[in-house]
């Protein structure tokens, strides 16, 4: 799996599949997500070079911990921490979903044990700001205001790309805290993004791209990015990435695996973005 990178006894990257969807408002199915893009980041596809011509198996090795289950969204979230805790000495997570929800247990989690900090960067059709959605304060619809209004991370230092399904609550939120919203048209117009933090969780919701380029969600929008316009957003970001999910792959929509190779698009190159940084770093250094 994984582009050809070897497994490693001493990792500088974990996988941590999440497969729950016990939070999605509409297509249910994001539970096996993380199988899908596992299938497709297998080096029987892909080479180790991203299109920068990093080689990640030069700088990776990695170990996948499996999947985390559990049956309510509480023993979810603890089972997350737990795990991170156990493990977290600084290495990049890539945690697979899974809806869109479970970006709250690790984002909380690597806050808790990490004691550092790092801005959001929300990938998203949707900005995810509702109180609450049927009834359910930890829906998918309600991941970036929890975060916020916890206290796990400070509004002026989340910043979500490729808006288009907002609501005139959800935007009143967002401005009286500071959350800095890009719509998916003024990415259509500009694809060089700049944030006012240095280093960042990304959140990939896979329905940032245009149903076209992403069929298999829970929550299709379309006017979305392009693959090629999202590779460009993720190119211009100078942030360092201290880890990254991505969610809301649905493999019951998916056709002839579109949104899975799409995903392990977005992997190749942040995981080539982030040995890149490294490297220049440590040979500057």
């Amino acid at each position: 799996m994984l582009f050809g990178i070897p497994p490693s006894e001493k990792p500088n990257l974990y996988i941590l599949g999440i497969p729950w969807d016990n939070s999605s408002s509409y297509r249910r199915g994001c539970a096996r997500g993380p199988r899908a893009i596992r299938e497709a980041t297998s080096e029987k596809l892909y080479n180790g070079f991203n299109e920068s011509l990093v080689n990640l198996t030069e700088y990776w090795g990695y170990k996948d911990l499996g999947d985390v289950k559990a049956e309510s969204f509480g023993e979810l979230v603890e089972k997350v921490y737990e795990l991170i805790k156990s493990h977290y000495t600084g290495e990049l997570f890539i945690f697979l979903g899974g809806d869109h929800s479970i970006t709250y247990a690790t984002f909380r989690a690597l806050k808790k044990v990490s004691q550092e900090e790092f801005g959001l960067i929300y990938f998203d059709a949707h900005p995810d700001l509702y109180p609450e959605y049927e009834g359910d304060r930890y829906s998918h619809a309600c991941t970036g205001r929890r975060l916020v209004e916890e206290g796990f991370v400070k509004g002026r230092n989340v910043v979500q790309i490729g808006i288009r399904a907002p609501t005139k609550e959800q935007i009143e939120f967002a401005e009286e805290h500071g959350i800095k919203i890009i719509l998916a048209s003024e990415i259509y117009h500009c694809q060089k993004v700049d944030v006012p933090f240095e280093r960042a969780y990304f959140s990939f919701d896979m329905d940032v791209l245009d149903p076209a380029f992403a069929p298999g969600v829970g929550n299709p929008e379309p006017g979305g990015l392009t693959t090629r316009e999202l590779v460009e957003v993720i190119k211009s970001l100078k942030t360092e990435v201290v880890a990254f999910d991505v969610v809301e792959l649905n493999p019951s929509y998916d056709y002839k695996g579109i949104t899975a190779f799409a995903a392990a698009k977005i992997i190749r190159e942040i995981l080539g973005k982030t040995a890149k940084n490294e490297l220049t770093l440590h040979v500057g250094g």
